[in-house]
């Protein structure tokens, strides 16, 4: 990974959560969860987390959407991303009652309405599960397995209401899980849904909107968390795969992203009161977070050079 000394002191100048990202993640050294958990902007996260309102609670119960920013999915999202696990944060028993309500055929449908095939949304949080310490979890590997099973003649996944046209959002979320496993990364057969947001992006210059997502400029713009359908997770799940990285559709999408640089630092282009706690919620200096997401696709680029 050819980053600066300059930039990682940078990032080691940050808090202590974003100080623990980068010694796991970046420089691959031990570094102590409970100092970064009790940073104070963390603390309130978690309050927030485990509040009634828009907490773990409320996602157990059917209240809160993923469609929602500000809310136990995204939350969860971001400290699974920083590489914390349920048990650094004291949430194993939340994570296991969210598990257990694991539906007879292997799926979940916690969000307001959702049906069960609907893995759009669900792939989002088994997603986080996976990342936050449940990897192995045999409850996780039965719903991947599910969704291994509904893969759709062209190998990707589509949203069960447009029939067979092909979703960006349901194969983003559903690569965002399976990338995190040796035996998928490889796989040709996710081809089809690694191709379809390639080509998805290959397209942008006939404003084609695939069902109803486009890649013009709110999925150009750099945003975290995107729960809308964004560049910046789409560079970083797709690094996750060796094929993806080494097409020139991905290739001219990390070289959009890598434009927006300043001195190798980056801003966020839209932001949400809802995280106004962290640097990737203003846009008047550069964020050391978005950087740091940046940063780490391109070490993974790297290793598959």
């Amino acid at each position: 990974m050819d980053t600066s000394r300059e930039i990682i002191n940078w990032f080691l100048q940050g808090p202590a959560w974003l100080k623990f990202a980068v010694e796991k993640q970046l420089l691959d050294v031990s570094s102590d969860p409970e100092i970064a958990a009790n940073d104070s902007a963390i603390l309130k996260l978690i309050q927030r987390l485990n509040g009634n309102h828009l907490g773990l609670p409320a996602l157990k119960a059917g209240r809160i959407s993923a469609e929602t920013i500000g809310t136990a999915y995204w939350d969860l999202f971001f400290l699974a991303d920083i590489g914390f696990t349920a048990s650094d944060l004291g949430l194993n028993h939340d994570i296991d009652s969210i598990l257990n309500r694991q539906l007879s055929d292997g799926t979940y449908s916690l969000d307001p309405g959702m049906v069960s095939d609907y893995y759009c949304l669900s792939a989002i949080l088994i997603a986080t599960v996976a990342k936050i310490g449940y990897h192995d979890d045999p409850r996780v590997k039965r719903y991947i397995q599910t969704i291994w099973n509904s893969r759709c003649p062209d190998g990707g996944w589509h949203c069960e209401e447009w029939g067979n046209t092909g979703c960006p959002m349901d194969n983003l979320n559903v690569l965002m899980l399976l990338g995190q496993y040796e035996q998928y990364r490889n796989n040709p057969e996710l081809s089809g849904a690694i191709d379809l947001l390639l080509k998805h992006w290959e397209r942008r210059g006939e404003g084609w909107r695939k069902d109803g997502f486009g890649v013009g400029h709110r999925f150009q713009s750099l945003e975290y968390p995107a729960i809308k359908y964004g560049i910046l997770r789409v560079v970083d799940v797709l690094s996750l795969f060796p094929s993806a990285v080494k097409t020139p559709g991905f290739r001219s999408m990390l070289n959009l992203v890598r434009a927006k640089s300043t001195g190798g630092k980056y801003f966020a282009e839209i932001i949400s009161d809802a995280y106004a706690d962290f640097d990737f919620a203003q846009k008047e200096k550069p964020s050391r977070w978005i950087t740091f997401l940046v940063t780490r696709a391109e070490k993974r680029i790297a290793a598959f050079s």
